[in-house]
């Protein structure tokens, strides 16, 4: 492995047109040892014609014939990297002026796992993200973003915009699958990693815009998103709590589950 380089990883879903519209914000920022693997997961569009129209000497093509979803597709392509740092990117997300080179700084850090991103929502004066709180409450995890964005630790790396040491990712085995087919799965890395001691921090220079354009609107209801993301924060709570937690959790599973009638 490259310790220098970074391998930009892009987990894609029928996304020529949002790899047309953001991919060149991080060719443009390439050194000469990186290199960008683009997982097509199962796509049926002109992905692969795309990539070889555009003929880069640094991008790595694989496609999973089956559609895996994004925690599959972003373990595949971090197996497959060849350097010791990865920068997971939505298809969706365009990089500001040297985005990488600000990550690449924390590269030299052996107690670092993750640096994530300041995100805008759709442009620069847009809604910010990519610092995070998260705490347990009431028998649940809970999580929000944070009050202000200064760099600093943050509760988790988003898994749309951060960097990843390679072998701190291999430790853990990378993204729990369990966790298909979305959410949660970014929080629960960034958790067992700060359970060893690693740092999860949050860089406010490294600048993304994320454009909320990615397929799981496309592909689920909202109802169906929310269920989704309310079965996975109770896994990760089981997962990730003490003997006492998991008590607490079992006392307060039914006021949550009548909520969740009531709120339907």
């Amino acid at each position: 492995m490259n310790k220098a380089g970074i391998s930009v990883i892009i987990p894609t879903f029928n996304g020529r047109k949002l790899l047309e519209e953001n991919l060149p914000s991080i060719l443009s920022q390439l050194s000469p040892e990186d290199e960008v693997i683009i997982v097509d997961d199962g796509g049926s569009d002109s992905t692969n014609a795309f990539v070889e129209e555009i003929n880069h000497l640094q991008i790595k093509f694989v496609r999973i014939e089956k559609n895996v979803r994004f925690a599959r597709a972003a373990n595949k392509g971090a197996e497959l990297a060849k350097n010791d740092f990865i920068f997971l990117c939505n298809n969706d997300v365009e990089l500001q002026a040297n985005c990488l080179s600000v990550l690449r700084a924390h590269t030299s850090k052996n107690d670092v796992f993750a640096v994530g991103c300041l995100e805008y929502e759709d442009h620069l004066e847009g809604e910010k993200s990519g610092k995070n709180k998260l705490w347990f409450a009431r028998g649940l995890f809970q999580h929000s973003k944070s009050d202000y964005f200064v760099s600093g630790e943050t509760a988790w790396a988003s898994g749309g915009s951060a960097l990843f040491s390679k072998e701190k990712w291999q430790e853990l085995g990378g993204f729990d699958t369990n966790f298909s087919p979305a959410y949660w799965e970014d929080v629960d890395l960034s958790f067992r990693a700060r359970k060893k001691g690693w740092k999860v921090l949050f860089d406010e220079k490294a600048v993304v815009i994320h454009k909320h354009e990615t397929t799981n609107a496309s592909i689920f209801s909202k109802k169906e998103l929310d269920e989704i993301s309310w079965k996975n924060g109770q896994y990760f709570t089981w997962k990730n709590t003490n003997f006492a937690q998991k008590i607490t959790f079992l006392i307060w599973w039914p006021y949550w589950y009548l909520k969740r009638i009531k709120d339907s």
